[in-house]
């Protein structure tokens, strides 16, 4: 089709107006007003001479509306003229590249028939990480693109799922099924490592607090068995220290006719126990009655015996 030419022969205008003339009138007026000044009983002067400057100043973009809507009337007509010849070429531009575009359709269906054939063949597996219409890349359409090189673009993605896949299984956690569901999802890797990554955290912070509450109460039992050992012997203690006060009074009744200390022979007679090392003493002890009864438990709880007579 040989190539329209649109020829213009257009005469560009010049306008000429009275330029100088006013430019010079107004520069001389305008003059007169820079030194001007009005007071309070001027001020209906000044208002008059402000709105005779903007008539004079409405005048001229009056006058410059006029002339700019003449010189636009030739353009105006010429515009239309050309949007009606582009409209003559509008409608077999349509007609030809819907045409155009359907052959493309064509090819890229077929081109998209082909890489499917090509996926079947080596997604094995893994269909339900990479379905098809999701992995597709647009850029396979181009038929400057090889199958060849589609091949190693789905083989080099099925590989990396694979893998991903592979070091997220091994982990081992209880949030394995889920990381695997996320990555399904969204094919990040990072994502899935992350969500297992941050469950063992958790994980671990519930085991070491439950540790610490199981050790926490092992101490409060330990201190609770202890405590019960010490009670049992403070009452140990004072069992037998209410025995040997009784012991004590009915040697004090034996003895309450006595003055001084006692005879060492009647004492060392009266003795519950024999021992080759034993030897029999008596203290004059100068105390308070809380104090005595610290002295007689530290004799009862290393086993020295003794007879108790108040003064």
């Amino acid at each position: 089709m040989n190539e329209l030419q649109v020829i213009v022969n257009q005469n560009v205008g010049k306008i000429e107006f009275n330029y100088e003339e006013i430019k010079a009138e107004l520069q001389a007026r305008m003059d007169l007003y820079k030194d001007a000044v009005f007071t309070e009983d001027s001020k209906d002067i000044a208002k008059k001479e402000v709105a005779a400057l903007r008539k004079m100043k409405q005048a001229i973009d009056q006058k410059r509306k006029e002339v700019k809507n003449q010189c636009l009337e030739p353009y105006k007509e010429f515009e239309e003229k050309a949007k009606e010849l582009m409209g003559f070429i509008d409608e077999p531009i349509g007609l030809i590249d819907g045409q155009v575009k359907a052959f493309e359709e064509k090819k890229k269906a077929e081109r998209r028939e082909k890489v499917w054939e090509l996926y079947e063949s080596v997604i094995g597996s893994l269909v339900e990480y990479l379905p098809f219409d999701r992995i597709y890349d647009p850029k396979w359409d181009n038929v400057s693109r090889s199958m060849k090189s589609i091949r190693e673009d789905l083989e080099s993605l099925i590989d990396s799922t694979q893998m991903a896949i592979d070091t997220i299984s091994m982990m081992n956690s209880d949030k394995t099924a889920d990381a695997l569901e996320h990555y399904k999802k969204t094919l990040d890797m990072a994502g899935a490592i992350q969500m297992i990554n941050t469950y063992e955290q958790h994980k671990a912070e519930v085991l070491r607090q439950e540790r610490e509450r199981q050790a926490a109460e092992e101490e409060r039992r330990r201190r609770m068995e202890e405590e019960r050992i010490r009670q049992q012997e403070r009452e140990r203690i004072a069992e037998e220290e209410r025995i040997r006060r009784e012991e004590r009074e009915k040697a004090a009744v034996q003895l309450e006719e006595k003055q001084g200390f006692p005879d060492l022979a009647d004492v060392e007679d009266d003795l519950p126990f024999e021992h080759p090392t034993t030897v029999t003493v008596f203290y004059k002890v100068v105390a308070t009655p809380e104090e005595l009864d610290e002295v007689e438990m530290a004799f009862n709880s290393i086993g020295i015996y003794f007879e108790r007579r108040d003064a």
